[in-house]
């Protein structure tokens, strides 16, 4: 579920780094393996030996980073946005992920980030890992320009989506999806974008997660058609410039939030 991809509040962020650091010193045999790129430094103990020995776990990190990399490159064409610092990135045995941050949420995640990334990891770096890598990197990359908190969630979370479906060969919402939109905007469920103004969508149940996150990457992908990626990227560079969600809109679009979310409903009527 793409709900299980979440950014880590900041009134999480130190409960989540002490079991992040904790299941790091214990891992799944005691033993990580690191590897470094351009942009990331890898750490990951998925005890791949198990399965096809240490070939089988270099080419996992090689493919890993691989991954990462070309995240890095989708954002800086995307959004304009290139951090110069390397990117800690821990990819845990499922195992070990789940019994260190299982309690954290109200499903079952995927990944989340604290000021590293750290991702349930697999046998292989399959459409599930790299959405999650690519995802998480997202919120990595625009927390060099302003605290997370200065991000409302729904941009936030909504470019985040963009670039995982993007990675996957998903440029526009499903047919289904736009279904669910319509639903909601029909039958009184929407979520008005301001209520999603929020640092992260952590303390929503399930199906409302859902649905946020749905509205938020289509509200994002409508954006990038509607307007360009040059306003896209304006918008991000206005937001992190005055942190004022309000000002960055008129700014690099010329429309406030209301309006914004005018153009999203009219486009599900």
């Amino acid at each position: 579920m793409r709900i299980a991809r979440i950014l880590v509040p900041l009134t999480l962020v130190l409960a989540f780094a002490a079991n992040a650091a904790l299941a790091r010193d214990r891992g799944a045999d005691g033993t990580w393996s690191a590897r470094r790129s351009s942009h990331f430094e890898l750490y990951q103990d998925v005890a791949l030996d198990r399965y096809s020995g240490p070939a089988g776990s270099r080419a996992f990190e090689i493919a890993v980073l691989a991954a990462l990399e070309s995240a890095h490159e989708r954002v800086r064409e995307g959004i304009g946005v290139d951090p110069r610092v390397r990117v800690q990135v821990f990819v845990y045995d499922p195992g070990v992920f789940e019994a260190m941050f299982s309690q954290r949420f109200g499903f079952r995640a995927a990944g989340f980030w604290d000021g590293a990334i750290h991702v349930r990891g697999g046998t292989q770096v399959d459409a599930r890992l790299v959405g999650t890598l690519v995802h998480e990197y997202t919120h990595s990359a625009l927390a060099t320009l302003a605290p997370p908190g200065i991000w409302p969630a729904w941009l936030n979370e909504g470019l985040a989506e963009l670039f995982e479906r993007e990675a996957l060969g998903q440029t526009q919402p499903s047919a289904q999806e736009l279904a669910e939109l319509q639903a909601a905007a029909a039958r009184g469920g929407w979520l008005p974008l301001a209520s999603l103004g929020g640092p992260s969508f952590a303390g929503l149940d399930e199906p409302s997660a859902r649905l946020a996150y749905l509205e938020s990457y289509a509200c994002v992908e409508q954006m990038l058609h509607r307007y360009g990626r040059e306003r896209v990227e304006r918008l991000v560079e206005e937001l992190a410039k005055t942190r004022l969600v309000e000002r960055a809109l008129q700014r690099a679009l010329r429309i406030d939030l209301a309006e914004l979310e005018n153009q999203l409903l009219a486009r599900l009527r």
